[in-house]
């Protein structure tokens, strides 16, 4: 097996329609029903020098991007006021009837659907938009991001038969103490981790949603301990999201690299390898706009759940396919999936593209720039084996 090759060339980020674009509904429910036999190929093709690259570079140029998963965030109302929200806290529901329509829009495509919030279980209908999303988009996997607080035994058993999935509960911290100050709110652990149990209890797969951050970091092993050993569910981490400038949150590069290292080359190698060979087959570590959108409370789509500021449009105005068929007129959108002029003598900007660049307007005032988190640029050959720990993130 060759694992290095210097200098190699994945072929140029997604930033235009695939030939298949023309037919953008018809392709997505095509490519989704053959998307992992395509990504396992692709991993097999890595074996052999040169061919794995043909085929990234086909890949993107025919198919181009393709709606994976949609983030919905149903909601802009919460109970906490956690150190880390990015979504302003107010009473805004996205209208059940108006989530029906687009669902309907994205019937049978194999589009994963994504529940957010605020806190997504205020929504007075959310037991029904659960429902709908399983029974009118028919979508292959339903999940809810929440605090876990207000899943009662009574609501977890009705999102079981609505046909839930999986829930994301988010847990600071293995530390009640820590969790609580994190939150605001006195005695949300407990609170949070009764409502685990009830999801659990429903049957409904649960799994710990960490951000890594200054107030947490040292701590991230006894988190996964708690989750695995105490809490039995599986144990999630991603990286925080800078809010503001020298924001205090935010950790050394270096000390995240480690941890996102332990997280998946020691504890969840599987992964590891799923997510290292979609990074070099679509050529960008960020999957927001490409493979991913978001739908805001207000009703505007927006490429990442942590942006407000790239709206490609409004649900209550224009069909989903017409904004996403039509994303890259924006010129906004096509500098934030670009690659950064810094990152274009790395030798891993095609399979990496700059990696997430969702805090970039707040600390630089543009999307231009490459991820914070980056160690780079690499100048020595690429190396198949280490991607994961240049790239700076892991999604």
């Amino acid at each position: 097996m060759i694992s290095r090759t210097r200098h190699a060339d994945y072929g140029p980020q997604i930033v235009r329609n695939g030939f298949f674009d023309s037919w953008c509904r018809a392709k997505n429910r095509w490519i989704t029903r053959v998307q992992y036999p395509l990504h396992n190929a692709f991993g097999f093709l890595s074996d052999h020098t040169g061919l794995d690259r043909l085929y990234a570079r086909t890949a993107r140029r025919l198919i181009g991007g393709y709606l994976y998963s949609i983030k919905l965030e149903i909601t802009a109302a919460c109970t906490l006021h956690c150190k880390m929200c990015y979504v302003p806290v107010r009473r805004l529901h996205l209208p059940l009837a108006l989530l029906q329509k687009v669902f309907a829009q994205i019937r049978n495509c194999g589009i994963r659907i994504e529940l957010l919030g605020g806190e997504p279980l205020l929504h007075p209908d959310f037991v029904g938009i659960v429902r709908s999303a399983k029974q009118i988009a028919r979508s292959p996997f339903v999940t809810v991001y929440t605090n876990g607080i207000f899943a009662g035994p009574c609501l977890a058993r009705d999102l079981k038969s609505a046909g839930l999935d999986a829930a994301l509960v988010t847990l600071v911290s293995h530390n009640p103490e820590i969790h609580d100050a994190f939150t605001g709110k006195s005695g949300s652990w407990n609170a949070t981790l009764a409502g685990i149990r009830n999801l659990k209890a429903a049957g409904i797969p649960v799994y710990t949603f960490t951000a890594i951050h200054s107030d947490n970091a040292r701590d991230v092993r006894d988190i996964y301990r708690f989750a695995k050993e105490i809490l039995g569910v599986h144990a999630l981490f991603y990286q925080y999201v800078p809010q503001v400038r020298e924001d205090p949150l935010s950790i050394d590069p270096a000390e995240w690299k480690d941890l996102k290292h332990w997280i998946l080359a020691e504890k969840n190698r599987e992964h590891m390898r799923f997510v290292r060979k979609f990074n070099m087959l679509t050529g960008n570590s960020c999957s927001g706009g490409n493979f991913v959108l978001t739908i805001k409370a207000d009703g505007s789509v927006q490429p990442c759940p942590f942006i407000s500021d790239l709206p490609l449009g409004s649900i209550r105005e224009r069909p989903l396919w017409d904004m996403y068929r039509n994303r890259f007129k924006d010129s906004r959108l096509l500098e934030f999936k670009s690659v950064p002029q810094e990152c274009t003598r790395c030798s891993y900007q095609s399979v990496c593209g700059g990696g997430c660049k969702a805090s970039n307007s707040v600390l630089f005032g543009s999307y231009s720039r490459k991820d914070p988190r980056c160690l780079g640029p690499f100048t020595g050959p690429l190396d198949k084996n280490e991607v994961m720990d240049c790239i700076p993130t892991f999604f």
